[in-house]
C-alpha cells in the first residue's frame, strides 16, 4: 500500500451515532441499526490506514447499519495504531504544485515531506496489511465474531484500502482452523491495497464460494485495472457469470475517473468522487442485503 493516494482525501461532516466498546479485547466502534428491525448477522468493517480516528469510517459504518438493519463492528485493529488524520493535509502539500522559484512554498513542501516520511515509514514497517501480525489479528477477530453469531446469523466484511486486503483474503479462510465451513458469507472491498492480483481475488471467490463485491477506482495506482479485468475474466472461465451459478457470486464495478480512496475519503469539492462514493456505498448496501 505504497501509493500516495492511500494517504490522501478529505474528511466528511457528520456525527457518529455508535458507541465504542471493547470486543474480543479490541476497542471497537459499534454501529447499530436505528429502527426496530434486528438482524442476526454482523458486518465487520476493516478501515483504511486512518482507522477510527477518521470520522468518515464511523459515519459510513452508521450508514451501512441504518440501511441494512445489520450491526456493524469497526475494530481498532491496526498494529501500533493508524496514521494520524493530519497526514491528509500534509500529503496535499507534498503532492501539490509549487513553483520552483517559490522558496517558502518549497520549504513548506520539504518540511511536509519530512513529516510524511516520519509517519509513513514506521507505519509500513509495523502495520502493512500483508504482515502476519496484521492479517492474523483480523482473522482472529472475524472468527470470534462468527463463532458468537446466533443460529442463522451470517458474517459480512467491508474493507477499504488497508482493510481491503484482509477483507478479500479472509474470504479464502475457514470459520475455524482446519474446518470446512466458510468464514465469510458476504464481502465488499473498495480499492483494496497490497493484493496479489488477480490471484487473491480469484481465490477469495473460488475456495469457499464467498460472495465478493469489489468497487475499483479506474485511476488506482495500487490495484490496477488490468489486474481487475484479469481476475474477472478468470472467474468467468471458472465460476460462470457470478450470479449464483454453482453457488458462485461475485461482482466488479469500476468507477471511472476516480482515484484510490474515493469510497471513504472523497475530496471536498470533487463532485465525481462524491457521486462515485455514494454509488459505492449503495453497491455495498445492496450486496449485504442480498447475502446477509
Amino acid at each position: 500500500m505504497s501509493c500516495p493516494d492511500c494517504f490522501r482525501g478529505g474528511v466528511v461532516t457528520g456525527d457518529p451515532k455508535g458507541t465504542i466498546e471493547t470486543l474480543y479485547g479490541v476497542p471497537t466502534y459499534v454501529a447499530s441499526p436505528q429502527d426496530t428491525f434486528s438482524s442476526l448477522s454482523t458486518i465487520v468493517y476493516f478501515t483504511d490506514a486512518f482507522g477510527l480516528d477518521l470520522v468518515n469510517n464511523k459515519v459510513l459504518a452508521d450508514a451501512y447499519a441504518s440501511a441494512t438493519g445489520v450491526r456493524v463492528l469497526v475494530p481498532d485493529i491496526i498494529p501500533g495504531g493508524p496514521v494520524p488524520v493530519w497526514l491528509l493535509d500534509t500529503m496535499e502539500t507534498v503532492m501539490g504544485s509549487v513553483s520552483l522559484f517559490d522558496v517558502s512554498g518549497q520549504v513548506k513542501r520539504f518540511l511536509s515531506l519530512c513529516s510524511m516520511i516520519w509517519q509513513f515509514v514506521p507505519f509500513l514497517y509495523r502495520a502493512r496489511p500483508t504482515l502476519p501480525t496484521a492479517f492474523n489479528a483480523c482473522l482472529d477477530y472475524a472468527r470470534k465474531v462468527k463463532a458468537d453469531l446466533p443460529a442463522g446469523g451470517k458474517l459480512g466484511l467491508a474493507g477499504f484500502c488497508w482493510g481491503g486486503y484482509p477483507t478479500v483474503n479472509l474470504c479464502a479462510q475457514a470459520a475455524r482452523e482446519g474446518g470446512d465451513e466458510r468464514l465469510v458469507d458476504a464481502a465488499f472491498a473498495a480499492h483494496p491495497s497490497a493484493l496479489s492480483a488477480p490471484d487473491n481475488i480469484v481465490d477469495a471467490v473460488l475456495k469457499f464460494k464467498s460472495p465478493l463485491s469489489i468497487a475499483h477506482a479506474e485511476n488506482d495506482f495500487n490495484l490496477k485495472t488490468p489486474a481487475v479485468e484479469e481476475a474477472e475474466a478468470t472467474l468467468r472461465q471458472k465460476a460462470g457469470e457470478g450470479e449464483g451459478e454453482d453457488g458462485y457470486n461475485y461482482q466488479f464495478k469500476t468507477y471511472k475517473g476516480v482515484d484510490h480512496g474515493f469510497a471513504v475519503r472523497a475530496k471536498p469539492g470533487d463532485e465525481a468522487a462524491a457521486r462515485a462514493a455514494d454509488e459505492a456505498k449503495e453497491q455495498a448496501i445492496q450486496w449485504f442485503k442480498k447475502f446477509l
